[in-house]
């Protein structure tokens, strides 16, 4: 088996990121409290590089051999295969020390931890909690489960994710699988040649591909197949997929025997790893796509800290000017800079102001949005009715009706909700990005007018959303009112009902991620500006303070800052060395 590590660790001789990170940290930390913003970016940044993860989703119709193909990639039959379908709930596998299964549920903050002897013992555990049939309908309200292993695969930081086969449960999980698909890196695409490619697949996977960066497909389940079979069936497949644009060539199809490679590795027979094709899909996902995963990030992360090392010695440059000036000269400099802290408080009082128009402007874009839902969904659910009143199988016309809405209502307002999920995350990224860039705009004149008053080297820092690192993906899943239909109600009634909450859920939910989002930048731009003044004017009263402490005995301080200075440039420059090899590397 393949590992990832001598290609995404560096020569022996050259620091990691993580120690240069580390280094960084410490000599900022002498730099004292001013620095205190600067040390904790860093610390941030080492943090998101440690939990850079490689999100690998498996997708497939029912019985494809999802779960199987997922054993064998982490070594062990845990993942429960049977007759009977997942729930909606997603399963990661990510890496541990030991084997344990979590499991967190909606709305609740406590998790369940289970740790089995045995593989068998975990997996009858998980199925009580992610099948159908130990867990139907979802009722006990899994958020998501994740299995802990110490297999090779997840060493480097790969995380693997199984999700509900389409057709088989609900139909509105294919909704959550597809915004949940967003979050993700890639994704493997399993069909099996018997039966061969369906339209639904085909539909599903039009869809899938408008989600996903990154998606390559699996011809499972080969050993049930001789090999003229096998060189038939992957013909028709990559026809099929070139033909709907999925493919160029077959280089991102894989031809594997999950259960060859699973036999094999319980019997001690290694030479099965190679001839299920598991060999070729493990080294491929391992050392092409997790490691450009890990290039990526190591490249932005190395960006993002010359920033906060140029914004740091920028301060630590200024410190040093102040101590050389005379104490009058210094205090004239400083109620120069309080005059440009002046207008910036302005200013950001200005975009607050303009920031909490926006936000109701939002909202009743959100209302307007709910109330043409309202009226969209009473016409879609009254043509369901219409259609189902009649007598079906000896039912009732109530009945016939309930149980049409139940059909179809998960699936529409799911629908709807990531329609109005979209649409509401543009529009926000056009109401806030004027406000990102002024808050940018007034943070650099600021450290450009120190930079100015004390005639020292100025560098922008670079953009706050430079870093981009997609935290552990989120399984959205909610649930939409399909209650009983009530005795005393009649049609219309509860179809008024239905609409009124399902409409409200939806509208309720995207208010509060609305609300959220203001928040959060609203404190954005307080921590912002409060992190300039202190790393600027901050610099400039520390000096003047030791020059009033000290005196003219100002040596000592002039040298330590020399040497700092001095080492955090040397740890600048190696940081900009490493990025260089990150641009000249395949």
């Amino acid at each position: 088996m393949q590992s990832i590590s001598s290609t995404m660790n560096p020569p022996k001789s050259e620091p990691s990121l993580t120690v240069l990170l580390e280094q960084a940290k410490a000599a900022v930390g002498q730099l004292g409290a001013n620095a205190s913003a600067h040390v904790g970016k860093l610390d941030e940044l080492q943090q998101r590089f440690q939990e850079g993860r490689f999100h690998l989703a498996v997708l497939g119709q029912f019985k494809r051999g999802k779960s199987t193909l997922l054993n064998a990639l982490v070594g062990e039959p845990v993942l429960p295969i049977a007759v009977i379908p997942l729930t909606a709930a997603p399963t990661f596998l990510q890496y541990g020390d030991s084997p344990r299964v979590v499991v967190s549920f909606q709305g609740k903050a406590e998790v369940e931890t289970f740790v089995g002897r045995s593989t068998l013992e975990r997996s009858a555990f998980l199925a009580r909690y992610v099948t159908e049939e130990g867990n139907p309908k979802n009722r006990l309200g899994v958020q998501e489960v994740t299995v802990y292993l110490p297999a090779d695969i997840l060493a480097n930081g790969v995380v693997l994710i199984d999700t509900p086969g389409i057709g088989s449960t609900y139909k509105h999980n294919t909704q959550a699988t597809l915004a949940f698909l967003e979050q993700c890196d890639a994704a493997l695409f399993l069909v099996s040649a018997d039966p061969p490619i369906t339209e639904v697949e085909l539909e599903f996977l039009a869809e899938v591909r408008k989600k996903v960066p990154k998606l390559f497909y699996v011809l499972s389940k080969i050993d049930y197949l001789n090999e003229e079979e096998r060189k038939q069936a992957l013909a028709f497949y990559e026809k099929t997929l070139c033909e709907h644009g999925c493919v160029q060539d077959k280089a991102s199809i894989f031809c594997v025997s999950a259960r060859t490679a699973i036999e094999g590795r319980q019997q001690g027979k290694p030479e099965a790893w190679e001839t299920s094709g598991m060999a070729q899909l493990e080294g491929f996902l391992v050392n092409y796509l997790a490691k450009e995963k890990f290039q990526a990030l190591s490249h932005v992360v190395c960006l993002r800290s010359i920033g906060e090392l140029d914004a740091a010695l920028m301060a630590a440059r200024i410190s040093l000017q102040a101590l050389k000036l005379p104490q009058k000269e210094l205090a004239e400099k400083i109620a120069l800079f309080e005059t440009s802290l002046k207008q910036a408080a302005r200013e950001r009082t200005l975009i607050q102001d303009v920031l909490e128009g926006d936000k109701r402007r939002m909202a009743g874009f959100l209302e307007e949005q709910a109330q043409l839902l309202r009226e969209e969904a009473t016409l879609v659910l009254k043509d369901i009715m219409n259609q189902s009143s009649t007598r079906r199988f000896g039912k009732s016309s109530q009945t016939s009706v309930q149980e049409a809405w139940a059909e179809s209502i998960p699936e529409y307002f799911a629908s709807k909700q990531a329609e109005l999920n979209e649409m509401t995350k543009v529009r926000l990224l056009e109401c806030l990005s004027p406000h990102d860039q002024r808050l940018n705009q007034l943070i650099e004149t600021l450290r450009h007018t120190a930079a100015d008053l004390f005639h020292v080297p100025y560098r922008p820092m670079n953009p706050e959303q430079a870093l981009e690192l997609k935290r552990k993906p989120y399984w959205v899943l909610n649930t939409w009112n399909t209650d009983p239909l009530p005795m005393l109600k009649s049609l219309d009634q509860r179809l008024e009902d239905l609409v009124r909450r399902n409409v409200e859920n939806i509208r309720w939910s995207m208010l509060q991620n609305l609300n959220i989002s203001f928040a959060h930048f609203a404190r954005k731009i307080t921590e912002r500006l409060d992190e300039t003044v202190a790393a600027t004017k901050g610099a400039m009263e520390s000096a003047h303070e030791r020059k009033q402490r000290y005196g003219g005995s100002i040596e000592h301080e002039v040298e330590a800052l020399h040497g700092n200075i001095h080492r955090i440039e040397g740890i600048r420059e190696r940081f900009e060395q490493m990025r260089s090899r990150q641009a000249q590397s395949p």
